[in-house]
């Protein structure tokens, strides 16, 4: 892939968001641009955007406890939008209810309590993004198979 991939974070405290993406830049800065949002309706708006323009999100890391939308709500609006992109699900308050709740509805993939382990957390996302982008490849072949198909049987 040449362009680089966006990791987005959304988390109402400041100090969370800084953190996380001044970790993840030490991991993933060649590859990704990490993005960070204060709320859930700020993201879904950088959603909006980034899918008009044809970039693509390969990973959201989201705060379960925010004013507005909660993480959970969050991730169902989300996987709405960009049901191939990985979501993880961060809280510093464990409840197993919202969790379900993003597993059933948001696409969860993985659920981090804080504080997170980033060696943990870092690990896990690089096997989320090799998901995503095999994915994301799978998908590609498969276009193409469907439209030879088309081609041999003179739809095309």
């Amino acid at each position: 892939m040449n362009r680089k991939g966006y990791i987005l974070c959304i988390d109402d405290e400041q100090s969370v968001l800084d953190t996380l993406r001044e970790q993840l830049m030490a991991y993933f800065s060649e590859t990704h641009e990490v993005i960070t949002a204060s709320s859930g309706e700020e993201a879904l708006e950088f959603i909006h955007t980034v899918n008009g323009e044809g970039e693509v999100i390969e990973l959201i890391i989201t705060d379960q406890v925010m004013p507005g939308l909660k993480g959970d709500e969050f991730l169902k609006e989300a996987h709405k939008l960009l049901p191939d992109t990985m979501k993880i699900l961060l809280t510093g308050q464990a409840g197993l209810d919202s969790a379900i709740k993003a597993i059933n509805y948001g696409g969860l993939n993985r659920y981090y309590e804080k504080p997170w382990n980033i060696e943990v957390m870092a690990k896990d996302i690089s096997d989320l993004i090799h998901k995503f982008r095999q994915n994301l490849e799978n998908q590609y072949l498969l276009n193409n198979l469907e439209k030879r198909i088309q081609e041999l049987e003179g739809k095309v």
